[in-house]
């Protein structure tokens, strides 16, 4: 049997792996990707999971359902990516896809969420921000390792969540493709290249 077909299944393996997980004791499912593109260079492919048990009908649903959800970013840029600059643009996100009022009663979570992105980022890291229903409690992550946590948490998730499906997402592509609702021929070539981004 050849390397190749070797290759072929395990990277097989690696796309059927990525669209599961198991966060807080609940199993999630990805429902969707999208990527994201900054001044004409490709910034990240976004992943959104959700408890297997969770509905939805519309994108804007996946923002208020009460369940374990994660927003998983996989940079994609071949140049390294400031965690201010990115830190940066999910402000903005924020502001323009949620009432102000809401933005301001969260301020404060807000300003230790954006503080927990550090450094710089290159093609393949991952930021993972997850929302543990049973404790209302956001977690983000940077290449598995825990960079802070925020308790009581569920508003805070929902403004985060209406960045990516809320009126002014990254893109209109980007907001159906998180729902789930890529073609099949890009959802494929999407999820082949997000596993294999390094």
């Amino acid at each position: 049997m050849s390397s190749t077909l070797f290759a072929e299944e395990t990277e097989q393996e690696k796309m059927l792996a990525a669209q599961k997980l198991r966060l807080d004791g609940s199993d999630l499912q990805m429902i969707g990707m999208g990527l994201t593109q900054l001044m004409n260079d490709d910034y990240y492919i976004g992943a959104f999971y959700i408890d297997v048990a969770a509905e939805f009908i519309e994108p804007g649903d996946l923002a208020y359902i009460d369940a374990a959800r994660r927003m998983e970013f996989r940079f994609a840029s071949e140049r390294k990516i400031s965690a201010s600059g990115f830190s940066r643009k999910i402000a903005e996100l924020i502001r323009i896809n949620n009432a102000a009022a809401n933005v301001k009663s969260e301020s404060q979570g807000l300003g230790r969420l954006l503080k927990m992105f550090k450094g710089s980022y290159q093609k393949g890291d991952i930021i993972c921000i997850d929302y543990l229903r049973g404790s209302a409690q956001v977690q983000v992550r940077y290449n598995g390792r825990l960079m802070g946590q925020i308790d009581g948490a569920r508003d805070l998730y929902q403004l985060l969540v209406k960045t990516w499906v809320g009126d002014r997402p990254p893109s209109s592509r980007f907001k159906e493709g998180i729902a789930g609702k890529n073609e099949n021929e890009y959802a494929v070539s999407l999820l082949r290249r997000y596993v294999n981004l390094k």
